[in-house]
């Protein structure tokens, strides 16, 4: 006996706000999730390199830009996460995904290898794969999110601004330590 095929979910009708109504519970959610899945595109893997399957986005890309690229970066990366906690995903899946962004950042604040790392990384295509993963379960059940996942991004963001301010504040110091005069 074989499992089920996800792409043939039966017909489910869904009340909808007089739109047209989705063919299935998993089209709906899959609707939810449009946006999510674009900028995690956008940022991981909207460029491929010629001749080869490689992929890359804007992450790495905007990284080299000195002084807040790889902010740039960790906010529009917050969407996705601001995008799962509406969605109602537990907090130990908000927790890894905030992880993910969270080491992108410190890794990320890093001149050169923080691109690199970036490029290989993709923590947002990482992200939406949870936030999918969740919106595909079984159950179809999303829990309603209350006020600490607002906190708790709020104090990610905080964290990764701190932390992207002071890498950047640390390498003008020390190029001006090593070249100044």
């Amino acid at each position: 006996m074989s499992a089920p095929d996800p792409d043939s979910a039966p017909l489910v009708p869904i009340p909808t706000d007089g739109s047209e109504e989705p063919a299935s519970i998993r089209e709906a959610l899959e609707r939810k999730a449009k946006t999510s899945r674009v900028i995690a595109w956008l940022l991981d893997e909207c460029i491929r390199i010629p001749g080869t399957n490689i992929r890359f986005g804007l992450d790495p890309i905007l990284g080299l830009v000195p002084g807040g690229g790889e902010t740039i970066t960790t906010v529009i990366g917050f969407f996705l996460l601001g995008e799962a906690s509406r969605r109602g995903l537990p907090f130990r899946t908000l927790f890894k995904m905030g992880g993910n962004l969270m080491m992108n950042a410190l890794i990320g604040a890093i001149p050169g290898v923080g691109d690199l790392f970036s490029f290989w990384f993709k923590s947002n295509s990482r992200n939406y794969a949870l936030l999918r993963h969740y919106i595909e379960s079984p159950d179809g059940r999303q829990a309603s999110g209350g006020w600490w996942p607002l906190v708790f991004l709020l104090s990610l963001f905080g964290v990764a601004i701190c932390i992207n301010i002071g890498s950047w504040v640390l390498f003008i110091y020390l190029l001006h330590h090593f070249f100044g005069q």
